[in-house]
Protein backbone atom coordinates (compact mmCIF):
# COMPACT_ATOMS: atom_id res chain seq x y z
CA UNK A 1 0.00 0.00 0.00
CA UNK A 2 1.37 3.28 -0.41
CA UNK A 3 2.05 6.09 2.35
CA UNK A 4 0.35 9.33 2.60
CA UNK A 5 3.66 10.22 1.28
CA UNK A 6 3.73 8.77 -1.94
CA UNK A 7 0.11 9.39 -2.22
CA UNK A 8 0.68 13.20 -1.56
CA UNK A 9 3.78 13.14 -4.13
CA UNK A 10 1.48 11.71 -6.82
CA UNK A 11 -1.37 14.14 -6.69
CA UNK A 12 1.36 17.15 -6.03
CA UNK A 13 3.35 15.96 -9.20
CA UNK A 14 0.15 17.70 -11.05
CA UNK A 15 1.04 21.18 -9.90
CA UNK A 16 4.20 21.01 -12.80
CA UNK A 17 1.23 21.37 -15.33
CA UNK A 18 1.34 25.29 -13.92
CA UNK A 19 4.80 25.67 -15.06
CA UNK A 20 6.30 22.66 -17.72
CA UNK A 21 6.90 24.24 -20.44
CA UNK A 22 9.47 23.09 -23.63
CA UNK A 23 8.83 18.97 -23.78
CA UNK A 24 8.54 16.66 -26.51
CA UNK A 25 6.30 13.44 -27.21
CA UNK A 26 8.24 10.23 -26.90
CA UNK A 27 7.60 8.47 -30.06
CA UNK A 28 8.70 4.74 -28.17
CA UNK A 29 5.49 5.37 -26.25
CA UNK A 30 3.30 5.45 -28.83
CA UNK A 31 5.17 1.83 -30.65
CA UNK A 32 4.17 0.41 -27.18
CA UNK A 33 0.46 1.02 -27.50
CA UNK A 34 0.36 -0.34 -30.91
CA UNK A 35 2.00 -3.32 -29.61
CA UNK A 36 -0.93 -3.72 -27.09
CA UNK A 37 -3.08 -3.02 -29.75
CA UNK A 38 -2.07 -5.99 -31.48
CA UNK A 39 -1.72 -8.32 -28.63
CA UNK A 40 -5.31 -7.73 -28.01
CA UNK A 41 -6.38 -8.13 -31.14
CA UNK A 42 -4.59 -11.57 -31.65
CA UNK A 43 -6.46 -12.17 -28.49
CA UNK A 44 -9.83 -11.95 -29.81
CA UNK A 45 -10.33 -8.62 -27.80
CA UNK A 46 -11.65 -6.05 -30.04
CA UNK A 47 -13.63 -3.98 -27.87
CA UNK A 48 -13.32 -2.51 -24.20
CA UNK A 49 -16.10 -1.24 -21.66
CA UNK A 50 -15.31 1.26 -19.99
CA UNK A 51 -16.99 4.07 -17.22
CA UNK A 52 -19.58 6.49 -18.46
CA UNK A 53 -22.51 8.76 -17.72
CA UNK A 54 -24.46 11.65 -18.98
CA UNK A 55 -22.57 14.15 -17.92
CA UNK A 56 -20.35 16.82 -19.77
CA UNK A 57 -17.07 15.15 -18.34
CA UNK A 58 -18.02 11.76 -19.60
CA UNK A 59 -19.01 13.33 -22.89
CA UNK A 60 -15.95 15.31 -23.12
CA UNK A 61 -13.63 12.17 -22.19
CA UNK A 62 -15.58 10.39 -24.68
CA UNK A 63 -14.97 13.28 -27.61
CA UNK A 64 -11.14 13.72 -26.56
CA UNK A 65 -10.39 10.01 -25.73
CA UNK A 66 -12.60 7.45 -26.38
CA UNK A 67 -13.62 7.70 -29.49
CA UNK A 68 -10.00 8.92 -30.88
CA UNK A 69 -8.77 5.56 -29.55
CA UNK A 70 -11.53 3.20 -31.64
CA UNK A 71 -10.72 5.41 -34.46
CA UNK A 72 -6.96 5.10 -34.09
CA UNK A 73 -6.58 1.46 -33.34
CA UNK A 74 -10.02 -0.55 -34.11
CA UNK A 75 -11.00 -1.48 -30.94
CA UNK A 76 -14.54 -0.35 -29.50
CA UNK A 77 -14.98 1.73 -26.78
CA UNK A 78 -18.29 0.62 -25.40
CA UNK A 79 -19.78 2.74 -22.28
CA UNK A 80 -21.07 2.09 -19.59
CA UNK A 81 -23.38 4.03 -16.95
CA UNK A 82 -23.57 2.80 -13.48
CA UNK A 83 -24.32 5.69 -10.94
CA UNK A 84 -22.13 6.93 -7.94
CA UNK A 85 -18.74 5.56 -6.64
CA UNK A 86 -20.51 3.68 -4.23
CA UNK A 87 -22.94 2.32 -6.79
CA UNK A 88 -20.05 0.81 -9.46
CA UNK A 89 -18.12 -0.20 -6.19
CA UNK A 90 -21.33 -2.53 -4.91
CA UNK A 91 -21.79 -3.58 -8.93
CA UNK A 92 -18.17 -4.54 -9.37
CA UNK A 93 -18.95 -6.86 -5.80
CA UNK A 94 -21.40 -8.60 -7.09
CA UNK A 95 -20.34 -9.35 -10.76
CA UNK A 96 -16.85 -10.49 -8.86
CA UNK A 97 -18.63 -12.89 -6.54
CA UNK A 98 -21.34 -14.24 -9.42
CA UNK A 99 -18.02 -14.77 -11.65
CA UNK A 100 -19.43 -12.45 -14.62
CA UNK A 101 -17.77 -9.45 -14.77
CA UNK A 102 -19.10 -7.37 -18.08
CA UNK A 103 -16.59 -4.11 -17.31
CA UNK A 104 -13.34 -3.94 -18.16
CA UNK A 105 -12.42 -0.72 -16.36
CA UNK A 106 -13.59 1.05 -13.53
CA UNK A 107 -13.08 4.73 -12.59
CA UNK A 108 -12.40 4.86 -8.79
CA UNK A 109 -10.80 7.62 -6.20
CA UNK A 110 -7.37 7.65 -5.68
CA UNK A 111 -8.15 6.97 -2.14
CA UNK A 112 -10.31 4.15 -2.88
CA UNK A 113 -7.64 2.15 -4.64
CA UNK A 114 -5.47 2.07 -1.47
CA UNK A 115 -8.19 0.31 0.18
CA UNK A 116 -8.03 -2.77 1.35
CA UNK A 117 -11.97 -3.41 1.09
CA UNK A 118 -11.55 -2.76 -2.36
CA UNK A 119 -7.77 -3.10 -4.32
CA UNK A 120 -8.70 -7.09 -4.10
CA UNK A 121 -10.94 -5.90 -6.81
CA UNK A 122 -8.88 -4.51 -9.71
CA UNK A 123 -5.62 -6.71 -11.32
CA UNK A 124 -1.61 -5.27 -10.01
CA UNK A 125 -0.38 -3.07 -12.67
CA UNK A 126 2.83 -3.09 -10.46
CA UNK A 127 4.72 -0.32 -11.54
CA UNK A 128 3.42 0.24 -15.03
CA UNK A 129 6.37 -0.99 -16.92
CA UNK A 130 3.79 -2.70 -19.39
CA UNK A 131 2.19 1.02 -19.44
CA UNK A 132 5.04 2.87 -21.19
CA UNK A 133 3.19 6.10 -21.56
CA UNK A 134 2.15 6.11 -18.15
CA UNK A 135 6.02 5.82 -16.69
CA UNK A 136 7.46 8.35 -19.72
CA UNK A 137 4.70 11.03 -20.13
CA UNK A 138 3.30 10.62 -16.96
CA UNK A 139 3.49 12.81 -13.90
CA UNK A 140 5.85 11.59 -10.65
CA UNK A 141 3.17 9.60 -8.77
CA UNK A 142 0.91 8.31 -12.05
CA UNK A 143 1.10 4.58 -11.35
CA UNK A 144 -0.74 3.62 -8.37
CA UNK A 145 0.10 0.01 -7.94
CA UNK A 146 -3.59 -0.94 -8.77
CA UNK A 147 -4.65 1.97 -10.89
CA UNK A 148 -2.94 4.78 -12.72
CA UNK A 149 -3.82 8.93 -11.68
CA UNK A 150 -6.55 10.27 -13.96
CA UNK A 151 -8.29 13.64 -13.67
CA UNK A 152 -7.97 15.78 -10.80
CA UNK A 153 -10.26 18.20 -9.41
CA UNK A 154 -11.20 19.85 -6.39
CA UNK A 155 -14.47 19.75 -4.23
CA UNK A 156 -15.18 23.08 -2.77
CA UNK A 157 -17.81 25.44 -2.28
CA UNK A 158 -19.68 27.43 -5.26
CA UNK A 159 -21.89 29.91 -4.80
CA UNK A 160 -25.11 32.00 -7.32
CA UNK A 161 -23.43 35.27 -7.41
CA UNK A 162 -27.13 37.07 -7.63
CA UNK A 163 -28.01 35.31 -4.44
CA UNK A 164 -25.17 37.46 -3.22
CA UNK A 165 -25.07 40.80 -4.79
CA UNK A 166 -23.13 42.64 -1.65
CA UNK A 167 -19.89 39.90 -1.31
CA UNK A 168 -20.11 36.17 -1.65
CA UNK A 169 -18.43 33.46 0.62
CA UNK A 170 -14.72 33.28 0.69
CA UNK A 171 -14.51 29.76 2.64
CA UNK A 172 -16.53 26.56 4.56
CA UNK A 173 -16.63 29.26 7.46
CA UNK A 174 -18.81 31.61 5.40
CA UNK A 175 -21.00 28.34 4.28
CA UNK A 176 -22.02 27.44 7.66
CA UNK A 177 -22.87 30.96 8.12
CA UNK A 178 -26.80 30.96 7.43
CA UNK A 179 -27.36 34.51 8.95
CA UNK A 180 -24.54 36.57 7.07
CA UNK A 181 -25.22 34.55 3.85
CA UNK A 182 -29.06 33.14 4.27
CA UNK A 183 -30.53 30.68 2.00
CA UNK A 184 -30.69 26.75 1.51
CA UNK A 185 -27.63 24.84 0.77
CA UNK A 186 -26.63 21.41 -0.84
CA UNK A 187 -23.98 19.01 -0.19
CA UNK A 188 -23.21 15.51 -1.80
CA UNK A 189 -23.90 11.89 -0.64
CA UNK A 190 -21.81 10.20 -3.35
CA UNK A 191 -19.96 7.66 -1.12
CA UNK A 192 -17.22 9.69 -0.25
CA UNK A 193 -18.06 11.69 3.03
CA UNK A 194 -14.80 12.44 4.25
CA UNK A 195 -15.27 15.72 1.96
CA UNK A 196 -17.83 16.69 3.53
CA UNK A 197 -16.65 16.32 6.99
CA UNK A 198 -13.08 17.70 5.86
CA UNK A 199 -15.36 21.05 4.80
CA UNK A 200 -17.05 20.77 8.60
CA UNK A 201 -13.56 20.67 10.12
CA UNK A 202 -12.42 23.49 7.86
CA UNK A 203 -15.28 25.55 8.66
CA UNK A 204 -14.90 24.88 12.00
CA UNK A 205 -11.32 26.55 11.87
CA UNK A 206 -8.90 23.46 11.06
CA UNK A 207 -6.32 24.76 8.65
CA UNK A 208 -6.14 22.81 5.37
CA UNK A 209 -2.54 20.97 5.99
CA UNK A 210 -4.51 19.79 9.77
CA UNK A 211 -7.38 18.64 8.67
CA UNK A 212 -6.22 15.04 8.73
CA UNK A 213 -6.38 12.66 10.55
CA UNK A 214 -10.19 13.92 10.71
CA UNK A 215 -11.92 14.23 14.28
CA UNK A 216 -14.75 12.60 12.99
CA UNK A 217 -16.96 13.36 16.43
CA UNK A 218 -15.81 17.46 15.97
CA UNK A 219 -16.89 17.05 12.23
CA UNK A 220 -20.44 15.46 13.00
CA UNK A 221 -21.09 18.36 15.85
CA UNK A 222 -20.08 21.12 12.72
CA UNK A 223 -22.83 18.95 10.69
CA UNK A 224 -25.25 18.94 12.81
CA UNK A 225 -25.32 22.74 13.03
CA UNK A 226 -25.97 22.72 9.44
CA UNK A 227 -28.18 20.15 8.39
CA UNK A 228 -31.46 21.59 9.11
CA UNK A 229 -30.32 24.10 5.78
CA UNK A 230 -29.61 21.29 3.49
CA UNK A 231 -32.42 21.30 1.06
CA UNK A 232 -31.05 18.57 -0.90
CA UNK A 233 -28.11 15.82 -0.69
CA UNK A 234 -26.87 15.27 -4.41
CA UNK A 235 -26.28 12.15 -5.68
CA UNK A 236 -24.51 12.83 -9.13
CA UNK A 237 -22.73 15.57 -11.11
CA UNK A 238 -25.76 16.30 -12.78
CA UNK A 239 -27.97 16.56 -9.90
CA UNK A 240 -25.61 19.38 -8.38
CA UNK A 241 -25.74 21.27 -11.41
CA UNK A 242 -29.64 21.14 -11.47
CA UNK A 243 -30.42 22.53 -7.97
CA UNK A 244 -28.59 25.31 -9.07
CA UNK A 245 -30.14 25.69 -12.76
CA UNK A 246 -33.70 25.10 -10.90
CA UNK A 247 -32.99 27.78 -8.14
CA UNK A 248 -33.32 24.96 -5.33
CA UNK A 249 -29.72 26.27 -3.91
CA UNK A 250 -27.74 29.38 -3.13
CA UNK A 251 -24.73 27.77 -2.58
CA UNK A 252 -22.88 24.00 -2.40
CA UNK A 253 -20.17 21.98 -2.60
CA UNK A 254 -19.36 20.93 -6.44
CA UNK A 255 -17.03 19.81 -8.56
CA UNK A 256 -14.74 22.51 -9.79
CA UNK A 257 -15.50 21.22 -13.44
CA UNK A 258 -19.12 21.62 -12.87
CA UNK A 259 -19.00 24.66 -11.96
CA UNK A 260 -16.83 25.87 -15.04
CA UNK A 261 -19.64 24.43 -16.74
CA UNK A 262 -22.12 26.25 -15.59
CA UNK A 263 -19.95 29.38 -15.51
CA UNK A 264 -19.42 28.75 -19.62
CA UNK A 265 -23.22 28.59 -19.84
CA UNK A 266 -24.01 31.69 -18.59
CA UNK A 267 -24.73 31.08 -15.28
CA UNK A 268 -23.29 33.55 -12.60
CA UNK A 269 -21.46 31.06 -10.42
CA UNK A 270 -18.25 31.45 -8.21
CA UNK A 271 -15.77 28.40 -6.96
CA UNK A 272 -13.74 29.06 -3.97
CA UNK A 273 -10.38 27.27 -3.90
CA UNK A 274 -9.60 28.00 -0.37
CA UNK A 275 -10.68 24.73 1.46
CA UNK A 276 -11.19 22.52 -1.39
CA UNK A 277 -11.08 18.61 -1.31
CA UNK A 278 -8.31 17.22 -3.43
CA UNK A 279 -10.48 15.23 -5.68
CA UNK A 280 -8.43 12.67 -7.84
CA UNK A 281 -9.68 9.84 -10.07
CA UNK A 282 -7.88 6.23 -10.98
CA UNK A 283 -8.27 5.05 -13.82
CA UNK A 284 -8.29 0.63 -13.11
CA UNK A 285 -8.77 -2.51 -14.29
CA UNK A 286 -11.19 -5.11 -12.68
CA UNK A 287 -9.71 -8.66 -11.90
CA UNK A 288 -11.74 -10.63 -14.65
CA UNK A 289 -12.16 -8.29 -16.82
CA UNK A 290 -13.35 -9.89 -20.35
CA UNK A 291 -10.78 -7.44 -22.33
CA UNK A 292 -8.01 -7.02 -20.02
CA UNK A 293 -5.25 -6.18 -23.10
CA UNK A 294 -7.57 -3.86 -24.88
CA UNK A 295 -7.53 -2.40 -21.30
CA UNK A 296 -4.13 -1.85 -20.63
CA UNK A 297 -4.04 -0.86 -24.18
CA UNK A 298 -6.58 2.06 -23.87
CA UNK A 299 -5.04 3.03 -20.64
CA UNK A 300 -1.92 3.72 -21.95
CA UNK A 301 -3.17 5.49 -25.24
CA UNK A 302 -5.02 7.88 -22.49
CA UNK A 303 -1.30 9.36 -21.48
CA UNK A 304 -0.13 9.80 -25.17
CA UNK A 305 -2.44 12.64 -25.96
CA UNK A 306 -1.36 16.07 -24.53
CA UNK A 307 -3.30 18.48 -26.68
CA UNK A 308 -6.34 16.45 -26.27
CA UNK A 309 -5.65 16.62 -22.44
CA UNK A 310 -4.81 20.65 -22.50
CA UNK A 311 -7.99 20.72 -24.76
CA UNK A 312 -9.87 18.93 -21.33
CA UNK A 313 -8.32 21.25 -19.16
CA UNK A 314 -9.63 24.51 -20.64
CA UNK A 315 -12.93 22.91 -20.76
CA UNK A 316 -13.49 21.32 -17.34
CA UNK A 317 -10.79 23.11 -15.61
CA UNK A 318 -9.36 19.57 -14.22
CA UNK A 319 -6.31 18.35 -14.07
CA UNK A 320 -4.61 15.19 -15.94
CA UNK A 321 -1.36 13.80 -15.23
CA UNK A 322 0.51 13.81 -18.47
CA UNK A 323 3.28 16.22 -17.86
CA UNK A 324 3.12 17.75 -21.49
CA UNK A 325 -0.08 19.48 -20.72
CA UNK A 326 1.38 22.93 -19.94
CA UNK A 327 2.84 23.06 -22.99
CA UNK A 328 -0.64 23.83 -24.69
CA UNK A 329 -2.03 26.11 -21.63
CA UNK A 330 -1.56 29.90 -21.48
CA UNK A 331 -0.22 31.49 -18.32
CA UNK A 332 -4.04 32.68 -17.12
CA UNK A 333 -5.66 29.30 -17.79
CA UNK A 334 -2.74 27.63 -15.88
CA UNK A 335 -3.06 30.32 -12.91
CA UNK A 336 -7.01 29.50 -12.22
CA UNK A 337 -5.90 25.00 -11.43
CA UNK A 338 -6.26 24.05 -8.71
CA UNK A 339 -2.49 23.29 -8.85
CA UNK A 340 -1.47 26.79 -9.43
CA UNK A 341 0.68 28.05 -6.54
CA UNK A 342 -1.81 30.34 -4.93
CA UNK A 343 -4.43 27.68 -4.68
CA UNK A 344 -2.22 24.44 -3.93
CA UNK A 345 -1.46 25.66 -0.44
CA UNK A 346 -5.16 25.99 0.07
CA UNK A 347 -6.18 22.49 -0.59
CA UNK A 348 -7.07 19.95 1.61
CA UNK A 349 -5.29 16.47 0.19
CA UNK A 350 -6.59 13.31 1.99
CA UNK A 351 -4.20 10.29 3.94
CA UNK A 352 -5.28 7.22 1.96
CA UNK A 353 -3.30 4.87 4.88
CA UNK A 354 -5.94 6.21 7.65
CA UNK A 355 -8.54 6.33 4.99
CA UNK A 356 -7.96 2.78 4.02
CA UNK A 357 -8.15 2.33 7.98
CA UNK A 358 -11.04 3.87 8.73
CA UNK A 359 -13.41 4.20 5.77
CA UNK A 360 -15.87 1.39 6.45
CA UNK A 361 -16.91 3.04 9.64
CA UNK A 362 -17.19 6.29 8.79
CA UNK A 363 -19.79 5.33 5.83
CA UNK A 364 -21.58 3.69 8.23
CA UNK A 365 -21.64 6.36 10.11
CA UNK A 366 -22.66 8.77 8.07
CA UNK A 367 -25.10 6.45 6.32
CA UNK A 368 -26.47 6.31 9.65
CA UNK A 369 -26.78 10.35 10.34
CA UNK A 370 -27.91 11.57 7.41
CA UNK A 371 -30.45 9.03 7.61
CA UNK A 372 -31.70 10.08 11.22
Amino acid sequence: MQNRRQLIKGAAGLALISSTRGLWLSHAAAASTEDLVAAAKAAGQTKVVVPAGTGVYHQTLKELFYDPFTKDTGIETVLYSAGSYSEVQAKVRAMSEANNMEWDIISPTSDTVQSPAFANYLENLGDCSELSNVVSEGMDGSCLGKAVLWSSAGAGLAYDENAFPNGGMKGWADFWDVKAFPGPRSLPNVGIPWQVLSAALVADGVEPKDVYPLDVDRAFRKLDELKPHIAAWWTSGDHSVQLFRSKEVVASMLWNGRAASLRNDGFPISFVWNGAMLDADALGIIKGAPHPIAAKALLNYLYSRPEAGAEFVKRLNYVLPNKHIGDFLDANMRSNLMTAPQNWPNIVKSDAVWLAENREKLIERWTAWISG
